[in-house]
């Protein structure tokens, strides 16, 4: 559908001739983009801003107030139309297809599946587990000495006692699929862990060593201590830093191993091979290839780290590599029929929406799918 089409469907839904299902689809657009702003040419689109709100109030009442409040409790109807704006702006490329022709008369059949949130296991040192999801704020446990506590705001936090103790444990902390966790180390260090990860790390750091092991992903901001650097060991590599802010993306299933530098200098260790890294830049292992080499390239960091704030966000992604991310976060099964597409995504929506908004998105770029509760097939 190209922009003549998609105004049309703001006059649609604005003078109440849009079908159920064009109204559920433009409500589910604007929740994807509902908690970051796109409208970066805010003065230009004030006027109409103001009367697309103003006509909207009008209509709010024929609603389904219940249903909409319910996937996404910070959206009022009133300000659902802005959306088409927004995402126009933002969430797809210059001179490409708005929306894609047919989209509008497909209903995916799916009940809803909430997205991922706060959960996690903390493994002791004596292989006590504590399910960190349902446990009450406060303290948690002692090791060694270490006091472990559970924030008001869900996270963990290491604090170091005073005994002299050469001992080291270690606690492991487990995110599962549709989880995700953050932990302040006794150093200081935080680190959050996204879904389907393990950080096993001392409860305090002994010596000049600060070494940690990481499966998964996860972004850590590295307390500086000129004279302990910290170490990240995950799938091959070894990251040593002083202080600083990068991301790990290290998953088992997928080929490369990312490190990204966003503050400061970390060094990149594989075999024999070194490699510095700058901020904006990410270094890419292939942990299996038989010469490792170390790829350094320019990125874009808020694209690497946006699912620490909130978000996915894809740049020319494959359809297999957005439902990756997806089947991580609302914990899915998920299967292709014969090859996936070549359907390229280009874009941000927050991880709070519920799974419908995002398949709603990928189906406005001709994706289809056949879905079962949290089994999804890839038809095309």
């Amino acid at each position: 559908m190209n922009q003549q089409q998609a105004d049309q469907l703001i006059e649609k839904y604005l003078n109440g001739t849009a079908t159920p299902h064009e109204q559920q689809l433009v409500e589910n657009w604007y929740a994807s983009q509902s908690e970051k702003r796109f409208l970066s040419d805010a003065d230009d689109f004030e006027h109409l801003r103001a009367e697309l709100f103003e006509k909207t109030l009008m209509r709010a009442n024929i609603k389904s107030p219940k249903r909409i409040m319910r996937l996404w409790p910070m959206i009022a109807a009133a300000a659902s139309v802005i959306l088409v704006i927004a995402v126009t702006i933002h969430f797809y490329k210059k001179n490409q297809p708005v929306l894609t022709a047919g989209v509008l008369h497909h209903k995916t059949p799916a009940r809803e599946v909430l997205p991922g949130g706060n959960k996690a296991i903390l493994t002791l040192a004596n292989g006590q587990q504590i399910m960190l999801t349902g446990a009450k704020n406060g303290r948690l446990a002692n090791d060694n000495d270490v006091a472990i506590d559970k924030t008001a705001d869900g996270q963990l936090r290491y604090q170091r006692g005073n005994a002299n103790s050469e001992k080291v444990n270690y606690n492991t902390m487990t995110t599962p699929r549709g989880g995700q966790y953050n932990v302040t180390l006794a150093d200081g260090t935080k680190v959050y862990l996204n879904a389907e990860s393990s950080i096993t790390y001392p409860t305090d750091f002994k010596g000049n060593d600060r070494t940690v092991r990481l499966d998964g992903e996860a972004y850590f901001e590295v307390a500086h201590n000129a004279l302990k650097p910290f170490r990240v060991v995950s799938n091959g590599q070894t990251i040593e830093v002083l202080g600083t802010h990068f991301n790990v993306h290290s998953y088992r299933d997928e080929q490369l191993v990312k490190t990204t530098l966003l503050e400061g200098s970390v060094k990149i260790i594989s075999g024999s091979n070194t490699a510095m890294l700058k901020p904006g830049q990410q270094a890419r292992l292939d942990p299996s290839a038989k010469q490792t080499r170390i790829n350094i390239s320019e990125v874009n960091t808020e694209e690497t780290v946006a699912w620490k704030n909130g978000l996915f966000e894809f740049n020319d992604s494959s359809i297999k590599e957005v439902m990756q991310s997806a089947a991580r976060w609302y914990d899915l099964d998920v299967s292709y029929a014969d090859h996936p597409s070549d359907i390229k995504i280009t874009g941000s929506m927050s991880r709070n929406v519920n799974l419908s908004g995002l398949i709603n998105l990928l189906e406005f770029e001709g994706a289809k799918f056949r879905i079962d509760g949290k089994s999804i097939k890839v038809l095309n």
